[in-house]
């Protein structure tokens, strides 16, 4: 119920997030138990009867749910947005999408994809990767114990404890460092079935606790419990040493239960009502964020509360029809039986008719996108008249409010580039030229022409690498050499950051910028050219956020520390401004609205910051640098519109497609008239 009191945005459950956390004390101490009464009672365990009595509980419904949600998503979401379902279906249907999602959080550009709504499967993936070595692991600790000896117990509950040191260790360092990869992975979140692990070793000790103990620790738990559901937020670093509020609640409600009392909480627990929620809570956790994620990616606005709280009705109603006729009747063997070869080659079959029939609608949805082939020429011919419109508007200092108005219209047959290749990227993300977040350096990266008497450097951020195309285009034709140095999310200015996914200073990335500024000036370039995202948060040394209000004046300072550092390493620095933005992933919005550009369009206002552009020209003002504002070239019309003469901006929201950047590599070489020159 946290879970979905979360995401349905029920202000006061800020940390409802944290259900998860319980499930997975739950699952160690429900699934530790098993084991360790067969163990007991037989001797031995069975490693396919255990797999089949998982499958036949966990994939009915987890199948149904899947199917569903990509039928729903193929009907309801713009058709580009389906190729990635269909790899998290595939994903969740093999019980990998923790690991999936994990990856995608943690890379740069795949981070600011729309959520997914196969997105919570990951929790599933965490536990029957959890469910592949414990029970092997629990079978190697008690070989040659005893049947129905005290040993069995106490072999599991070190494994147990020594798994849990060592995955919580794990997960305290890594939440610092990457706290993506920490909240999505196994080894990170074991320590949370541990805890389970071990409360169903010490079930019989836990029999025998005074009752006044039992109750005030059941008390004490379901405290801990509401309390981290209502201080805890998005911005609270997780899985750290934050998950042990929630995970330690749980395993006190678990410990004080063994004891009946009238004045427990299990007395509340055991009510009609929760004990109906918690029969079809698996169904009810598959069932409610693909109900609220997409009606509102189809609307592409927040829903309103009630609606919220309707979509929960739907699902409870959802989830109580499928426990009754497919989780039950399938879980107890009436529809397949309870051979486990069966079950697993059932399970098998059905988790790849998952992926086909996926990959079947994804492919369905995306043949609407076939287009014609596209006239570079002719279309950059026609961009460059919309900039010279754009640039005649807004002359002699008239604001953007001067734009041209959009005209509306279909999204043209033949768009450059296809909607196929929309995603495609920059050379330096493929060669590793534009580096990650843990990357405290850049390797040689040298395009055009690499013995080229005249030196290109461009430095900044992956907005910087919007101009790598043009750039290399233009380095190859004139004999220059072009250097890279570019790093994901590391602005330029002389500032500090945040780290993606961390709660701390982006270190990495001041040691980064030190580093090729030293290397920058050992080049002794000809020109530099610098780029950088604007409108970024930024912190203090200290990791304090610096306030919105302030923050463009923070990065004119930084980037005027910069600035003056480069002017005496180069003949010539040029400050490249930053592109308008989009309210939109846009290839996807254009899928979705092949009718109407317009409705991917974003206003001037929204796209465009004039206090960091104010900014940025006062810091290039105090520096004698060169500045060359792209702002019209990107947005010629008001709203500023998703595509340019056939060419498709963006391929995300924010950087620029490749076939666009290189239609104005003509614009670019105008304003860096040395590149022609030879110097």
């Amino acid at each position: 119920m946290l879970v979905l009191l979360y995401h349905a945005q029920i202000p006061v459950i800020s940390g409802g997030y944290v259900g998860v956390d319980i499930f997975f004390v739950l699952s160690g101490f429900l699934i530790t138990g098993i084991l360790l009464r067969e163990r007991t009672r037989t001797g031995t365990i069975s490693l396919p009867n255990f797999y089949a009595r998982r499958a036949r509980r966990i994939l009915p419904a987890a199948a149904l749910v899947l199917l569903a949600t990509v039928a729903l998503s193929a009907l309801l979401l713009p058709p580009l947005r389906m190729p990635d379902i269909a790899q998290d279906a595939t994903a969740a249907g093999f019980y990998v999408s923790n690991i999936r999602f994990g990856i995608q959080a943690t890379d740069y550009l795949q981070s600011q994809l729309p959520p997914s709504p196969l997105l919570h499967y990951w929790s599933l993936g965490v536990e029957e990767q959890f469910y592949v070595f414990w029970p092997a692991l629990v079978i190697l600790v008690t070989h040659g114990a005893k049947a129905g000896g005290a040993g069995v117990g106490r072999r599991i509950g070190v494994a147990a404890a020594i798994v849990s040191g060592i995955s919580l260790v794990a997960a305290l360092w890594l939440t610092t460092e990457n706290q993506p990869l920490a909240f999505f992975s196994l080894p990170t979140r074991a320590w949370e079935l541990g805890i389970g692990a071990m409360l169903a070793v010490a079930a019989t000790r836990l029999e025998t606790l005074p009752g006044k103990v039992a109750v005030a620790m059941g008390w004490a738990g379901l405290g801990a419990i509401v309390l981290s559901a209502v201080v805890m937020t998005t911005d609270t670093p997780f899985p750290g040493t934050a998950a042990l509020l929630p995970t330690i609640g749980a395993g006190l409600v678990i410990a004080g239960g063994f004891r009946k009392s009238a004045a427990s909480v299990g007395r509340i627990l055991a009510l009609r009502v929760p004990r109906y929620i918690g029969r079809i809570s698996y169904s009810l956790y598959l069932w409610h964020w693909p109900l609220l994620v997409i009606p509102a990616a189809a609307i592409g606005a927040t829903l309103s509360l009630p609606a919220r709280l309707g979509l929960l009705g739907v699902a409870f109603v959802l989830s109580a029809a499928s426990q009754r006729w497919i989780e039950e009747p399938i879980r107890l063997g009436r529809v397949v039986g309870t051979r486990p070869f069966k079950n697993l080659a059932v399970a098998a079959a059905l988790s790849c008719v998952v992926a086909t029939s996926s990959f079947g609608l994804a492919a369905a949805a995306t043949a609407t996108l076939r287009s014609d082939t596209p006239n570079p020429t002719a279309d950059t011919v026609a961009l460059n008249l919309l900039i010279d419109r754009a640039m005649t508007a807004t002359k002699d200092g008239a604001t953007l409010s001067a734009l041209p108005p959009t005209v509306d219209g279909p999204v043209p047959t033949a768009v450059d580039p296809t909607f196929a290749d929309v995603q495609e990227q920059a050379a330096p993300y493929e060669d590793g030229c534009q580096v990650n977040d843990p990357d405290l350096n850049s390797p040689p990266c040298i395009y055009g022409d690499a013995n080229g008497a005249h030196t290109l450097v461009l430095f900044g951020d992956s907005h910087a690498d919007n101009w790598w195309p043009p750039l290399e285009r233009l380095a190859t034709q004139h004999g220059w050499r072009l250097v890279t140095y570019v790093k994901n999310g590391c602005s330029p200015a002389d500032l500090y950051q945040p780290r993606s996914g961390a709660d701390r200073v982006y270190t990495e990335c001041v040691t980064w910028r030190s580093n090729i500024l030293a290397r920058i000036a050992a080049l002794h370039p000809d020109l530099v050219l610098v780029s950088g995202r604007t409108r970024t948060a930024l912190v203090t040394a200290d990791n304090v956020a610096i306030p919105d209000a302030q923050a463009a004046a923070v990065w004119q300072d930084g980037l005027t520390t910069t600035l003056r550092q480069l002017a005496t390493m180069a003949k010539r620095v040029v400050m490249l401004g930053d592109t308008p933005a989009s309210n939109f992933w846009l290839p996807g919005c254009l899928s979705g609205h092949l009718g109407s550009i317009l409705a991917c369009a974003t206003p001037v206002n929204d796209a465009v910051s004039t206090d960091w552009q104010a900014a940025t020209r006062a810091a290039v003002a105090a520096t004698g640098v060169s500045y060359v504002d792209p702002t019209v070239w990107v947005c010629s019309s008001s709203p500023c519109p998703p595509i340019e003469a056939n060419y498709i901006v963006f391929r995300d929201g924010q950087h620029l497609t490749v076939a666009f950047a290189l239609a104005l590599a003509g614009r670019l070489n105008a304003a860096l008239p040395e590149l022609g020159a030879g110097g």
